[in-house]
């Protein structure tokens, strides 16, 4: 067994090095809990439908991206999940450059384009999941999952009191000086809050471990030069792909590449996120192949619900919001206690 020392020496280590990754990632992931939420409350202008009622055509949708910006493809179209949501089209130039622009179902007018950081809770997602980079940041995710399990592990065993002191052991005297307060509460939090961080942990980094595993890169290919987003045979591919699963809810729309259209539906009898998946082609408008999400046995289909708090509701994600937020604090105490010792003489 590891001694006390060896204990505290790798609880710390691990915090410093990684206590900046921890303290965005929190933040990022106690955001992204709320993530329609927050887009429509910080940007109500270009995330909010302005029409009252009505549904455009999709090719119409189509239709008005290609021609404001005729240089890219559209490779994906969210899908709006409440009345007060619009169509967030993603979309790349041959050099594979982003774009995003949002629209209104009900009119097909564009309200709002621009880069990532136009799109604040886009910009929070890419930073959340690989930190703006390819597999290079879902490498550091996994390694940083890894750091907060050594964490959690060695502060629980650190901490553990002889029999019957627990309680004890886990009080926090509020009488004490800052500096002596500041540890205690730190202990404690983390007492609780690990427990969290450590499921989070556990589901992120099986997540990006799966990603990091796949061959290939992370998004879709660049789309050829001067390539465009077929319009023709939209309307009639997304009637034959909402006629395979005409009682479920759709997520989003996918072009992997001219020419195809793939309609992804949620499926929540296999799980929170998972989805049915219907691939048509275009210009014909017929359904070429069906992909239930019960084939599906990706890690990913069974622990992002997990991490995400889908799983469970309004109150998971309430639970993994408060420890977000108590694990950015730790991460923040963590070095303020560290530096507290160095500067004592």
């Amino acid at each position: 067994m590891l001694r006390k020392r060896t204990l505290l020496t790798v609880h710390r280590w691990c915090g410093l090095a990684t206590c900046l990754w921890i303290f965005v990632q929190a933040l990022t992931g106690s955001a992204l809990l709320f993530h329609q939420e927050l887009a429509r409350a910080l940007d109500p202008s270009g995330m909010v439908r302005r029409t009252t009622s009505g549904e455009a055509p999709l090719s119409a949708v189509f239709q008005a991206l290609r021609t404001r910006f005729p240089t890219y493809q559209t490779q994906r179209l969210v899908w709006p999940q409440t009345r007060e949501d619009v169509y967030l089209a993603h979309m790349a130039n041959a050099k594979g450059q982003a774009l995003y622009a949002s629209v209104d179902p009900g009119d097909a007018r564009i309200l709002k384009s621009g880069g990532l950081w136009s799109f604040p809770m886009e910009a929070l997602l890419a930073i959340h999941l690989r930190l703006l980079t390819g597999k290079v940041g879902l490498a550091v995710v996994f390694l940083g999952a890894v750091s907060i399990l050594a964490q959690a592990a060695s502060g629980w065993a650190y901490w553990w009191p002889k029999k019957g002191k627990v309680w004890t052991a886990a009080k926090i005297n509020w009488k004490l000086p800052p500096r002596i307060l500041l540890r205690h509460l730190h202990r404690t939090g983390g007492l609780v809050v690990s427990l969290v961080a450590a499921t989070s942990a556990v589901t992120g980094g099986l997540i990006a471990a799966e990603y990091l595993w796949e061959p290939g890169p992370l998004t879709s290919t660049s789309p050829s030069h001067g390539a465009v987003t077929a319009v023709a045979g939209v309307d009639q591919a997304f009637a034959a792909a909402r006629a395979a699963h005409p009682a479920q809810g759709l997520r989003d729309l996918r072009i992997p590449k001219p020419g195809m259209l793939n309609a992804c539906f949620w499926a929540p009898q296999r799980s929170a996120l998972a989805v049915d998946t219907v691939k048509t082609s275009l210009p014909q408008g017929r359904v070429t192949s069906v992909s239930p999400a019960a084939d599906d046995h990706s890690l990913w289909v069974t622990f992002l619900p997990i991490h995400t708090g889908e799983a469970f509701g309004l109150a998971g994600r309430l639970v993994l919001l408060m420890g977000g937020l108590g694990l950015a604090a730790l991460a923040a105490t963590g070095p303020i206690m560290w530096l507290q010792k160095r500067s004592r003489p």
